[in-house]
């Protein structure tokens, strides 16, 4: 059952603070401008639990693109022939405008504009596409090992 307590938000306007808790699951909070707008946050969460498919956000919603890009340069990108490249464009994406944002925030909208953005300022084709490119390698791919299946190869 969720719980709701009014707080003072930005500016001294009234906020509401929903707090949700249900054994087996961690406490989820979350402020929100209207107690309407609580409300369905925690009953979203509540059903969420309910059937089972609860995954808590709270490590994506704290954790900027820029973090796990500099530890993606530290990790991945220090073994590779061409770091210094990826080192400059880790860089650049970083201090762009995705670099504070958080990850559980970023939509495709937000990648699609940040392409139309570097569109307008004349970047080239390959310069974007290399960003672009480091974003989809922070995500990972999860993969089934191909299995033979008589004569050919299955995915």
């Amino acid at each position: 059952m969720a719980s709701f307590v009014p707080r003072k938000g930005p500016g001294g306007k009234r906020a509401w603070q929903a707090h949700v808790r249900r054994r087996g699951y961690p406490a989820q909070v979350r402020t929100c401008d209207s107690k309407a707008e609580a409300w369905a946050w925690a009953a979203g969460i509540e059903s969420e639990m309910a059937c089972g498919a609860f995954v808590s956000r709270a490590e994506a919603d704290n954790t900027t693109l820029a973090r796990p890009s500099a530890r993606y340069g530290r990790e991945v990108s220090a073994g590779k022939r061409g770091a210094v490249q990826e080192f400059s464009v880790i860089s650049a994406l970083s201090s762009g405008p995705l670099g504070p944002r958080a990850l559980g925030s970023l939509q495709g909208k937000d990648l699609a504009e940040y392409r139309d953005t570097l569109l307008a300022e004349d970047y080239s084709p390959i310069t974007i596409k290399r960003r672009l490119a480091i974003l989809s390698h922070l995500y990972p791919k999860k993969r089934e090992k191909p299995r033979r299946l008589g004569r050919g190869w299955i995915a």
